[in-house]
Formats: C-alpha cells, sequence, structure tokens
C-alpha cells in the first residue's frame, strides 16, 4: 500500500510531502477552476458565486471539524477523511451540470475541504513539539508546489480541456489523504511549546486580539487575490509578464519558509506578524502607483513578508499559546478570522476598484495600520512573549 511504502521516510519528509499535494490542488484551483466553470456554461455572476462559497463555508466548517479531531485526538485521522472526501467530491465536478449542481458539489467539497489546512498546520507543530522537523521547512514544500501547478497548469490547458484542473485536484487530494494514514498521532494533551505566554484560553481577550490583527493583515490581500492581475493588464502588462510577478511573490515565500527558524531565534511571533503588517502598510500604499514592471516586480517581493511573515507568525502564537490537545481548533479559529476578514476585503475591494483602482489597495492598507495598532497594544499587554519559530 502507498502508506506502507511511504513509512520509511523521515516523518518531516511525510509532512512536506503533505503539503506539497494539497497546495499542488490550490495551485491549480486558484488560477484556473474559473475557466473550468466558464467552459461549463455558467455567467460571471454565478462564477463569482461559487467561488465565493468556499470562504463562506470554511469559516465554520473549519473550526468544527478540527474542534473534532482534536476532541478524540485522531488529527492525522481526520486530515485523511477531509482529504479523501474532498478529492471524491472534486470529481464531482465533471458530473455536474448546470449552476445549481455545480454549487451544491462546491458547498460538499467546501464542508471538508475547509478544515484540511489547519489540521495540517497543527499536526505539523505537533512534529515540531515531537523534535521531528521545522515548520518552515516542512510547509515551504507547499509553496513550491502551488507554484509548479500554476506554471505547469497554464501549459497544460492549452493542449487540454478544462476539465483536467478538477482531475488534478482529485488525485492531488486523495493522494494526500492516502499519505495521512502513514502519519502518527502525535497529539499531547498538556504539551505547549517552550516559553509559551500566559495564554490558555481560545476566548481570552489577548488571543483573539492577535487573531484578529493577523487576520487584517492576510484579509488585505483581498484587493490583489481579486483584481491585481486585472489591474496589471489594464496597464497594458502582459498575460506571461503577470504571472512572472504571481510567481515572484511565492519564490520570496519559499525564500522565507526556508531561513524561518533562523529568523524565529531572532524574533517573537508577534513581532513576525507586526513585520508583515508594516510591510503590509508599504506594499498596499504603493501598489496602485507603480506602473513600470521593474517596480511591480520589486514590491511583489513583499508578499513574503505579507503573506509569508504573517502565516509564520500566526502558526507560532498559536503553538505557544494554546496547549497541543487544542491546537487544530485554535488554528480552525484562526482560519475562520482570515476568512471573515478576507470575504469583508473582497466584498468592499469590488466597489472600491470600480470608482478608482487605487482606492481598493489603498483600504488594504488601511487594515494593516489597523493590525499594526492592535499589535502594538498587545505586545504592550505582554502578549509578545512566546516560542520562536520552530
Amino acid at each position: 500500500m502507498v502508506p506502507a511504502i511511504l513509512v520509511p521516510l523521515a516523518l518531516k519528509r511525510r509532512v512536506g510531502l503533505l503539503f506539497a499535494l494539497q497546495f499542488f490542488a490550490m495551485g491549480v484551483f486558484l488560477p484556473y477552476f474559473a475557466i473550468f466553470l466558464s467552459d461549463k456554461g455558467l455567467s460571471d455572476a454565478e462564477i463569482g458565486f461559487v467561488l465565493a462559497t468556499p470562504l463562506a463555508i470554511r469559516i465554520v466548517s473549519g473550526p468544527v471539524i478540527a474542534a473534532i479531531a482534536d476532541r478524540f485526538g485522531r488529527r492525522s485521522s481526520a486530515i485523511s477523511i477531509v482529504s479523501v472526501v474532498s478529492g471524491v467530491m472534486v470529481a464531482g465536478f465533471l458530473l455536474a451540470d448546470g449552476f445549481a449542481q455545480i454549487l451544491m458539489v462546491m458547498i460538499a467539497m467546501a464542508i471538508f475541504h475547509g478544515a484540511l489546512i489547519p489540521l495540517s498546520d497543527a499536526y505539523a507543530m505537533d512534529t515540531v513539539r515531537a523534535g521531528e522537523g521545522d515548520y518552515g521547512r516542512m510547509r515551504l514544500w507547499g509553496s513550491v508546489a502551488f507554484m509548479t501547478a500554476t506554471l505547469s497548469g497554464g501549459a497544460a490547458l492549452e493542449a487540454m480541456s478544462s476539465g483536467l484542473v478538477p482531475q488534478v485536484m482529485a488525485v492531488a487530494l486523495i493522494g494526500c489523504g492516502l499519505l495521512a494514514l502513514s502519519l502518527p498521532e502525535l497529539t499531547r494533551p498538556d504539551s505547549v511549546l517552550p516559553s509559551a505566554p500566559a495564554v490558555r484560553g481560545l476566548r481570552e481577550p489577548r488571543f483573539l486580539v492577535v487573531l484578529f490583527a493577523a487576520a487584517l493583515v492576510q484579509g488585505s490581500h483581498a484587493a490583489y487575490y481579486s483584481f491585481g492581475s486585472l489591474y496589471w493588464r489594464a496597464l497594458g502588462i502582459g498575460g506571461t509578464t503577470i504571472g512572472f510577478f504571481w510567481v515572484t511573490g511565492v519564490v520570496v515565500e519559499v525564500a522565507l519558509f526556508l531561513v524561518a527558524t533562523r529568523l524565529g531565534m531572532r524574533m517573537a511571533p508577534l513581532a513576525m506578524i507586526a513585520l508583515g503588517a508594516v510591510v503590509g502598510v508599504v506594499r498596499w500604499a504603493l501598489f496602485p502607483l507603480l506602473v513600470a514592471p521593474a517596480a511591480v516586480l520589486t514590491m511583489q517581493m513583499l508578499h513574503g513578508f505579507t503573506f509569508g511573515a504573517t502565516h509564520l507568525g500566526l502558526v507560532a502564537f498559536i503553538a505557544a499559546s494554546i496547549p497541543a490537545s487544542r491546537a487544530a481548533t485554535a488554528q480552525g479559529l484562526g482560519g475562520t478570522f482570515v476568512g471573515l476578514v478576507t470575504a469583508v476585503g473582497t466584498l468592499i475591494s469590488g466597489p472600491l476598484y470600480g470608482r478608482d483602482p487605487a482606492y481598493a489597495f489603498w483600504a488594504m492598507a488601511i487594515a494593516c495600520v489597523f493590525s499594526v495598532l492592535l499589535l502594538v497594544l498587545a505586545m504592550a499587554r505582554g502578549a509578545g512573549r512566546g516560542s520562536r519559530v520552530a
């Protein structure tokens, strides 16, 4: 069986491969699933509604499924189940016909898929606690796979039909589920990382403030994800160059994950989130002012900080704040905050972009300003202490 073949691999290699498979599916989904839906005959409005559905569903499903996994202490088993079911549901898109059927399949898929990343992040931190891996070096394979899928997917779609998109996603997700069968259960109910701050409850105000501050930074990418390519195309920048812009951001993100341990030895989790927020103010304030490709390319390098540093800081903060037995629940709650803020950011970006593209990106800069203020408050109250990014 596949899991038996993989068991000889070091645990950190298997966790890295776990991230690679799920983000390979994501690297096909984000750029190309809209094309598949269009070829299925859906209108622009229907496509927008279908693509917004997973964002809304995961707000609830992510923390609920993660909490169930924590309750029974079966984190790797939960990863296997949600991956396989998600993959089967994705394959259902090939049979679905019309808006209603496609929407129903998307809802079913999103219920399970929304828990995959929180569960995987929690398991990766279990691996760190067990002294078996380095979170940044495991997680970077997800970014590498995302970049590979994005680059190869475009070329593949030029030669094949868009039906390839759900096929590749299904294979990657089911493969992720099979791989998870080889992962041992590592949850230790009373385990927290060393030097943890005095935060032990998911409802503690300081903990929620930090989650919201990090969500503001991650949610500030909403205008970029929704309208970045359209903005560049309006400037007369070609599709190949636009694709290179996207890849550049992911390359820097990979580089940051590669040196995460070294960086984490020098920066507390809240400092890393604050770094992402401060860089976010600069990035989104300047985004609509840059028209030369060289200037855009340079600014894209900041993605490693606005996304990568914020993600690393948030994962480390949760790991240092919440016992391992509730880590997946906490990661799911973090995903809920990010989903809510991203959804709001997406909703307000449309009208603002319609009035003036600059307004949409400047609104994202304002979100990062609020994040900085919240983090300064959290640090002043002592929430900045905690584990480094191991």
